[in-house]
């Protein structure tokens, strides 16, 4: 499945979007909302979502500038642009910027949106590179940020946390997380997050281990943060994702 971004100032608007298709069927799922540009950004370098769809007109920063900011990182992101009638304007410049396409909010309807993600698929990786893909190739990263990758990668299963990944490398907590973040573009949690998720998926669908073991295996003490963990990243429970791959 592939993950959405919603960014928009009204909350009856990123609502209506939630309601308006069945997600599990669309190949899609929410994995955050914002509600400004700036929020957005500071979720994009967490999320890293396939697809943003965003308003234009917000508060703090706009979605035209978010898009701006976002194509300086990664010029291949998709987005959809959110307008009214009234902004069309602001929509015909956002074609320009190179977005994929955009909705109006007035009249937007569940076949105009199923029919975007049906083009949206086209341009997207079938296979998405994991976390695991994503840290295969640390040479990129300074020596420390590469020590420290790989002492995630060697851990992720047992009690692991920023502070006693800190205190490992004898660093301060804050200053671990700021050089990280920079290097990486994810925060520590959110890498540690994705690894045991990843690991789960390989055990869910390569063993018959009930879904309570697997949660031990891969590092969650709290069963409640697993299922929250899970369903986030893959739009999924642990036992529709193995129905659905198996």
């Amino acid at each position: 499945m592939y993950s959405v971004m919603i960014v928009d100032d009204e909350r009856p608007s990123r609502e209506l979007l939630k309601l308006l298709v069945d997600w599990e069927e669309t190949g899609f799922f929410i994995c955050c909302e914002a509600s400004d540009g700036q929020d957005a950004l500071n979720k994009y370098h967490i999320y890293r979502p396939d697809l943003v769809i965003t308003d234009i007109q917000m508060p703090v920063m706009d979605g035209l500038s978010l898009i701006r900011r976002v194509r300086n990182e990664n010029p291949e992101q998709l987005f959809v642009v959110l307008s009214c009638h009234e902004q069309f304007d602001y929509a015909r410049s956002a074609i320009k910027l190179g977005v994929h396409d955009y909705l109006i909010k007035d009249s937007l309807l569940p076949k105009e949106l199923l029919g975007i993600f049906e083009q949206v698929k086209k341009k997207l990786p079938k296979e998405l590179p994991s976390i695991f893909d994503r840290f295969s190739n640390i040479s990129e990263y300074s020596p420390r940020i590469r020590r420290i990758v790989e002492h995630i990668l060697r851990n992720y299963e047992k009690d692991i946390s920023l502070r006693l990944i800190a205190e490992h490398f004898a660093i301060h907590k804050t200053y671990l997380a700021r050089i990280f973040k920079e290097e990486t573009g994810v925060n520590v949690h959110e890498v540690i997050l994705c690894l045991r998720v990843e690991k789960a998926k390989q055990l869910l669908l390569g063993s018959e281990s009930k879904v309570s073991d697997i949660i031990d295996k891969v590092g969650f003490h709290n069963p409640q943060n697993f299922y929250t963990a899970f369903k986030k990243y893959t739009g999924l429970s642990p036992s529709e994702y193995r129905m659905q791959n198996q």
